[in-house]
């Protein structure tokens, strides 16, 4: 198992913007603050990330603590891995300070945001070994057009319409992180057995995997992920293979919907979750999308009119203190 020693750099990169940090920055910064071997760097927009990242390598850190949302930790390790600025790229701890955290639920620190800065400020002032083996796990390189966008799940279908219900509904309650992302995916899947025309829009999608002839699809649900577990620790990818990307699409008029969408958030799809019936999963290093619509990254809304290239960046290292 990998230590680290109490001499290891490690640097902490915050977002004071983001879900959880909203209200507390100031008491989280006091109490990162005040373990003098973090070195914190605060940014508020994305065109600060490479100058945190350039101080950071310059110090020499070997683990990189990121405390902001889905958004934040794919936008900065996006620009790590991109810009060269380490020639081995550091351990990633993420801490839970978005709105929704699926990244950190799959290997970040979970729970509230002031338990996972407390554990983290702790373990960066003592020994700092780990309770678990490391983690690897790759981001989504997305090519729109000239755009390159980094993440870790992409949605698109009725995922859209459940996250714009999600912002409208819930989120502008003050629910967040498992809880919210339920009770969306719930009234999501609602909305789909009833018919409602918010939650069932069509989108006609094209797809290629690993330079395939294309194949046409009315898409009801589409996702692409790098992670092992999603929200609330669904598991809805049931394709072989040793592709780095994994794929779930289930079509318009997919038959025993909610049934079988139970089966397969559970990670143990039914009978019925076939090709035959609408529903498909496999591995890929590659795939490439036709569509005008929008998808999903991590949480941000992204326009899509024509092709749009997936593919896998180099394997990044996930610790939990």
């Amino acid at each position: 198992m990998t230590r680290f020693t109490a001499d290891t750099p490690v640097g902490l990169v915050s977002n004071p913007a983001s879900g959880h940090n909203r209200d507390q920055f100031e008491q989280f910064r006091q109490r990162i603050d005040a373990t003098p071997s973090i070195h914190h760097i605060v940014t508020h927009s994305a065109e600060e990330i490479p100058a945190a990242l350039s101080t950071l390598a310059e110090l020499g850190i070997e683990v990189l603590g990121i405390n902001g949302g889905d958004g934040t930790n794919s936008a900065l390790l996006g620009q790590m891995l991109e810009g060269g600025f380490f020639a081995t790229p550091p351990a990633v701890v993420l801490l839970p300070g978005g709105t929704a955290n699926m990244n950190a639920g799959d290997v970040g620190l979970r729970g509230s945001l002031a338990r996972a800065v407390n554990r983290f400020c702790d373990w960066c002032g003592g020994q700092r070994g780990l309770s678990e083996p490391p983690r690897q796990r790759r981001l989504l390189r997305l090519d729109i057009g000239e755009q390159r966008h980094f993440g870790m799940f992409l949605g698109a279908g009725a995922v859209i319409q459940g996250t714009e219900y999600a912002h409208r509904e819930i989120h502008s309650r003050g629910l967040r992180d498992d809880f919210s992302l339920a009770l969306g995916t719930l009234r999501t899947v609602w909305g789909v057995v009833r018919g409602q025309p918010e939650f069932t829009g069509d989108q006609r999608i094209g797809l290629s995997l690993d330079g395939q002839p294309r194949t046409d699809h009315e898409a009801l649900i589409l996702a692409v992920s790098t992670l092992g577990r999603l929200a609330f620790g669904m598991r809805p990818f049931w394709g072989t293979g040793p592709g780095a990307l994994r794929l779930t699409l289930m079509e318009q008029g997919c038959s025993r919907f909610a049934r079988t969408f139970a089966s397969i958030a559970r990670g143990k799809p039914s009978r019925n979750a076939v090709p035959a019936q609408g529903y498909f999963s496999h591995n890929a290093d590659n795939v490439q999308l036709w569509m005008e619509g929008e998808v999903n990254l991590d949480g941000e809304i992204l326009p899509v009119h024509g092709p749009l290239d997936i593919s896998a960046t180099e394997a990044l290292t996930f610790i939990r203190p």
